[in-house]
């Protein structure tokens, strides 16, 4: 499966992300605790999609072992 991302949907991702990652602050700020594992895996995936060029014109696009990589080995159906 390859995903064909373009300029609006990397910002909307990274945008969504990042409202995940204010969320996970929150709730640490709320408990005084949170699952590291899953707010450093976030930031990585944000990391990730700022990296990539949107200079170019064609989209981008992940192949699957990429996407699995981004979501640390699980399988996206």
């Amino acid at each position: 499966m390859t995903v064909e991302l373009k300029r609006d949907d990397i910002g909307l991702v990274i945008s969504l992300i990042s409202q995940e990652l204010d969320r996970v602050g929150e709730a640490k700020e709320k408990y005084g605790f949170c699952d590291l594992s899953y707010f450093y895996h976030l930031v990585d995936i944000r990391n990730k999609l700022l990296a990539m060029p949107l200079d170019t014109k064609l989209p981008s696009g992940f192949s699957d072992e990429e996407w699995q990589d981004l979501f640390g080995g699980k399988r996206i159906k």
